[in-house]
Parts: C-alpha cells; structure tokens; sequence
C-alpha cells in the first residue's frame, strides 16, 4: 500500500501519528520527507520548459520502429 500525505510540518502532531500507526498496523514501512515547491509563476515554468527543449527538443519517432520490441529487450 502506498499513500502521500501533503501537509503544513505544523500540522503534524501526535493525532496524525497516531492515524498514521494505524493506517499502517504491522506493517514495516520506508519514510520520505520532502519539502513541496511553493507554486512557480507561469512564466518561469515557460522558461524551464523552453530550456528543457533545446536541452533535449522533441523528436518524432518513425512508425517504423516497434516500441513494445525495444522495451521488451531492454527488460530482458
């Protein structure tokens, strides 16, 4: 079972520890904590998505080209 919690650090206290154990009784569990990005301003998101295009620009993929073939030999 896999489950996020998005919430203010403040908010965490005792209860949603407790809601937490119990959500998860007996069962072993890994804990990431990552602090969320405030919203970015449009135009800032342009210009990340304008690098990341010329970084890497689009490209078109022959029809040609069997894409369930490639991923199966790259998982064998």
């Amino acid at each position: 079972m896999q489950t996020t919690f998005r919430l203010n650090a403040q908010e965490i206290d005792y209860s949603f520890f407790e809601a937490f154990k119990k959500l998860f009784k007996n069962k072993e569990v890994s804990i990431t904590v990552e602090e969320v990005n405030s919203a970015k301003k449009p135009s800032e998101i342009l210009k990340k998505i304008e690098k990341l295009n010329k970084k890497y620009p689009p490209m078109e993929v022959s029809p040609d080209i069997d894409l369930s073939a490639l991923a199966n030999e790259v998982n064998l």
